[in-house]
């Protein structure tokens, strides 16, 4: 078959035939040769200095005046050139180079678009502010020629009193209102809070109070501790009282609790003045 490899002895006699020094394929010319970008650019680096310093002379004609303007220049060229400077993919080109150049030639349009759109809304804005600036100023305006207009009306008024009046007028006088026809200011309803003060009362000091301060005197204790009648009923106590002071045996006992108590109050008393002095 003819898609088949033809056998070796056959291939042999075919490559003796041609010989070994022979000019190349259509497909394996240097012409068709896939190289590199880059080495590309290197073996065309001699066409790519004189493109470049062509532009380069163009660019100082335009700026010394000597050819035409660079705005207009681009006016008809893109005119002339328009469907032949097309964006479409060269042959070999890569998908991110042709977006690069893409990217590029649309650059100018995009700025052009912003530049325009920006000065449209500074614009547009420039015109609210000046819009509302003037709604401002009638408002104003109106308000004074209101204020000027009662002031006239009210001197008017005064001096239609004078002597231009005639004395029909003059002898009649208003008369006076009835204070009942008056308005009366309604009155709030009295609470049970009228009579009591607003705040509590101030003392002028400058350390601060806290809770038991201030103490007349040590507390009472009139209720026994728990187990206390169970204590006296096994110790043998005859009598068992409600209270501390109940429960004293003797008057020698009672007199010294009393001095004890008495001491033990003039020492609370002199801590918390000690600690009132600090």
């Amino acid at each position: 078959m003819p898609h088949k490899r033809a056998k070796r002895s056959v291939r042999e006699k075919n490559r003796a035939e041609s010989g070994a020094d022979l000019v190349p394929g259509v497909r394996k010319s240097i012409e068709n040769e896939e190289i590199p970008k880059g080495a590309a650019r290197v073996l065309n680096a001699a066409k790519i200095q004189q493109d470049f310093a062509e532009k380069k002379r163009k660019q100082r004609d335009e700026a010394d005046g000597a050819g035409p303007s660079r705005k207009k220049q681009k006016g008809s060229a893109g005119g002339q050139n328009e469907g032949a400077n097309a964006l479409r993919i060269q042959p070999g080109e890569s998908i991110g180079h042709f977006n690069r150049r893409v990217e590029d030639s649309l650059r100018h349009t995009v700025k052009e678009a912003m530049q325009s759109s920006s000065a449209k809304m500074r614009r547009t804005q420039k015109e609210e502010q000046e819009e509302l600036a003037q709604k401002k100023a009638e408002r104003k305006a109106a308000v004074a020629s209101s204020k000027a207009a009662k002031s006239t009306k009210a001197s008017g008024g005064s001096d239609d009193d004078g002597d231009d009046e005639p004395p029909s007028k003059l002898k009649v006088k208003s008369k006076p209102e009835d204070k009942s026809d008056r308005a009366v200011p309604l009155r709030r309803p009295e609470t049970k809070h009228d009579g009591k003060a607003k705040e509590f009362e101030r003392v002028s000091s400058s350390a601060p109070k806290r809770l038991n301060d201030i103490v007349q005197a040590p507390p009472q204790i009139k209720q026994l501790p728990r187990k206390a009648k169970k204590l006296a009923a096994a110790g043998g106590s005859p009598k068992s009282g409600i209270s501390l002071k109940d429960g004293v045996l003797s008057m020698a006992q009672k007199a010294m609790m009393e001095e004890e108590r008495d001491r033990v109050i003039r020492l609370y008393r002199e801590m918390k003045r000690r600690k009132g002095s600090t």
